[in-house]
Formats: C-alpha cells, structure tokens, sequence
C-alpha cells in the first residue's frame, strides 16, 4: 500500500466538490437542504475514511475502525443539534482516524487538528459568502489533502535521541565490562 499523495486528494477533493454539487441541487427540491447536507457529509466521510484505511500500511483496526466510525456516525446523526457540529464531529474523527494510522508522535497529529480545523473554518466561510456547495466541499477537501505534507518531525528526533542512548549505554556496558575483568585479573 502507498500512503496517500496530494494528488490524490485534489483528485478526490474534485470528484466529492462536483458529485456533492450535483446531488445538493438535485435532491433539493425534494429533501430538506439540512437533510442532504447531513447525508453528502455522512457519506464522503465514510468515502474518505475507506480512502484512509486503504492507503493505510497498518493492518490492525481494518474491521473495527470502519464499525466504530459508523456507530459514530449514526450517534452524530441522531444527537447533532445542527449542521456546524455535524461537520466538526465528522472531520475530527477522520482527524482522528489520520492520527492513528499517519502520525507516529503527538507534534504531527496536533498539526493535522490545527489543518483540519482550517479546513472547516474555511469551508464554512466559503459557504457563507459564496453560497457555493461545490466551492465548500472543493476548499475543505483540498486543505483535507495537505495532511499529507505534515513532516513527522518528532520521529527522526527519537530515532536520534534513541540511537544516542543506545551508544551511551553500549559505552557504559563496555566500561563496566573492563572494570569487571581489571577486578577479575587482580584478585
């Protein structure tokens, strides 16, 4: 499996912008627009989680993961007072799914929140002023896709930091092992 590219996900933040747009102003006039958007929001989060998972180069929680985003999903759908925590609810668990199975330290997984709250931000300004739900789901989809360029800094210190204590204790165990064989030789 690769890990996903941001190609990819400009990719996938197009095909979810133009298919959103087009069942948005389709089921229209026959939903209500809050019933729809909770639906276009349900169902690419679940798109974009199998995306994630597919991508994923960890095997565990391939079963339980999709099982518990779904009782998730069904408890968001049901206790969500509004549009705004739906969608929060949402990307925080796909930030969520992303930390598990990208990020290996805290630092990285703290920057994929920050980018993930950007995305909502964003998305929902470009809502409010473009009354656009290709625009919306074409912004928060594409900054979606920057996760992907987030370093894993803090994996290469600790590589680091762990190689040192490894030579520092090899050092130790080395001198210890001669000072054992100087008390040996002498007595």
């Amino acid at each position: 499996m690769k890990r996903p590219t941001f190609l990819q996900g400009i990719v996938i933040a197009l095909g979810f912008a133009v298919t959103g747009a087009a069942v948005f102003s389709t089921l229209t006039l026959v939903y209500a627009s809050s019933f729809i958007l909770k639906a276009l929001i349900t169902g690419f989060a679940g798109l974009y989680v199998i995306y994630l998972l597919a991508r994923s180069e960890e095997r565990t929680g391939r079963v339980t993961v999709p099982v518990l985003w779904l009782a998730g999903a069904v408890l968001t759908w049901l206790l969500a007072p509004g549009i705004m925590p739906f969608l929060i609810a949402h990307v925080a668990t796909v930030w969520l799914i992303r930390s598990l199975y990208f990020h290996s330290s805290v630092l990285p997984a703290l920057l994929d929140l920050a980018l993930c709250a950007l995305s909502v931000v964003a998305a929902v300004a470009t809502a409010r002023h473009t009354h656009s739900v290709l625009l919306s789901i074409w912004i928060l989809f594409l900054l979606q896709a920057l996760f992907v360029l987030i370093p894993e800094v803090i994996r290469s210190n600790r590589v680091e930091r762990a190689t040192s204590l490894d030579e520092g204790f090899d050092r130790a165990l080395r001198t210890a092992e001669a000072a054992v064989r100087r008390i040996h030789t002498v007595s």
